[in-house]
């Protein structure tokens, strides 16, 4: 059970970053934070800085799938192959991505008017770190 609740717990993560991956790979315009943050509407961006905001937003994208890629693919191997090192792996990448993630929407939470998800970062660390330790245990126990 700890083995497949710690798969569990890193694919749930892996989603979660792909999703916001998805968005910010593919929204049209800013999020709605971002607005609040510069407290105007995107229609009101100057189109060469909504060009910028938006190649932010496609890199930004970019990493949330690249890592949650990265998770999926080292999740299922250690799955099948239980090798010692692959969660140490999950847990680097995922750590790099939501400190990041953290340290940018902390930026904004205080020292903007935006509201940023700063608690869905955290629920993801929560996560990942969850599945870490039931990874590490899967090492140990006695397959019946």
């Amino acid at each position: 059970m700890t083995r497949k609740t710690g798969s569990i717990l890193n694919y749930l993560f892996a989603a979660l970053s792909l999703t916001f991956g998805i968005i910010y790979l593919t929204r049209s315009s800013f999020m709605p934070y971002h607005g609040a943050a510069l407290a105007i509407e995107w229609n009101e961006v100057e189109q060469n800085t909504r060009y910028l905001i938006l190649g932010l937003m496609r890199a930004v994208g970019g990493g949330f799938i690249v890592s949650a890629t990265a998770i999926i693919f080292l999740q299922y191997k250690f799955s099948a192959d239980k090798l010692k090192w692959i969660p140490s792996l999950i847990l680097i990448i995922g750590i790099i991505i939501e400190s990041t993630t953290i340290y940018a929407t902390l930026i904004i939470r205080l020292n903007t008017p935006g509201n940023p998800p700063v608690s869905i970062a955290i629920v993801g660390l929560i996560l990942l770190t969850a599945g870490y330790i039931l990874n590490q245990k899967s090492l140990y126990v006695e397959v019946k």
